[in-house]
């Protein structure tokens, strides 16, 4: 049996990631010795816009997470409804 509901959590999951991604290479411009002599003005830059970025997807993924839940409480109380079985008063 598939279990579509567990594959779309692990997928929202990895898509999730990719905030960690981006904050490992705003990291890189802190950290390598290569960006040592950049111009302040261009770090900030390049930082603040990073930081925007990861900002955005966080949100995003935040309300793609919250939509999930809710789907996933839809389909748990219709599938609780679905194997309930029918009751008739005589």
């Amino acid at each position: 049996m598939s279990n579509n509901i567990f594959d779309l959590e692990q997928q929202l999951i990895d898509c999730w990631r990719v905030t960690g991604d981006i904050e490992m290479v705003t990291n890189h411009f802190v950290d390598d010795p290569v960006w040592e002599g950049m111009d302040p003005k261009v770090s900030d830059a390049i930082m603040n816009k990073y930081s925007a970025i990861k900002e955005l997807y966080e949100l995003k993924f935040e309300q793609q997470w919250s939509t999930f839940e809710a789907v996933c409480k839809e389909y748990h109380q219709y599938r609780k409804a679905a194997d309930t079985p029918l009751t008739y008063d005589e």
